[in-house]
């Protein structure tokens, strides 16, 4: 075991056999692709239409989400503090339009 560790290992990836007419056999692949610029271009016309009715769709659907994520008790508090701050700001016109 100490002899494998003192000598060492010949490794290599290269095939050992050079001769050229086996390279005649191999294939070799490449890909080739246009380089585009890396500019996007702006949607127009109709991409652009079906982009915002997408995007408003997607709005409209999480709002809804969050919306009926509240529990009714929870809205009904909501409504009714809501309406009790209306009835308040409207007594306090009321009141400072009689007192004129």
């Amino acid at each position: 075991m100490t002899n494998l560790l003192q000598r060492p290992t010949e490794m290599s990836v290269a095939d050992r056999n050079l001769d050229t007419s086996e390279e005649e056999n191999t294939m070799t692949a490449t890909t080739t692709f246009e380089l585009r610029s890396t500019r996007r271009s702006r949607p127009h016309g109709l991409d652009r239409a079906i982009m915002r009715l997408s995007l408003t769709t997607l709005l409209w659907a999480r709002r809804h989400a969050d919306r009926t994520a509240v529990t009714r008790d929870e809205q009904m508090l909501q409504f009714r503090a809501a309406r009790d701050v209306e009835l308040r700001e409207r007594g306090n016109a009321l009141l400072a339009a009689r007192v004129r």
